[in-house]
């Protein structure tokens, strides 16, 4: 099982969702919204799901919100790192 780190900056990339959905089934995933993806709802995926506190500020965010500690903490975490 691998640490999978994705970090989504849109909103609008349901291929991006698809295959994070497909990954959380038997690796260990984390998805961090950042930029305009904040406000996005993710439900039913077996991921961790979390949103940049900073950008989070003018948009209503779903899900725990986490500082730029954290973010650097999940990049060095993870054995892999994917941005969309």
């Amino acid at each position: 099982m691998k640490r999978i780190l994705h970090i989504l900056k849109r909103k609008d990339d349901a291929g991006a969702v698809e295959v994070i959905r497909a990954q959380a089934e038997s690796n260990e995933v984390t998805v961090l919204l950042i930029q305009e993806a904040v406000d996005l709802e993710l439900q039913g995926m077996k991921a961790k799901v979390v949103a940049l506190a900073e950008d989070a500020k003018n948009q209503k965010a779903f899900h725990p919100q986490i500082g730029y500690k954290e973010m650097l903490d999940y990049i060095l975490d993870s054995e892999t790192v994917v941005t969309w």
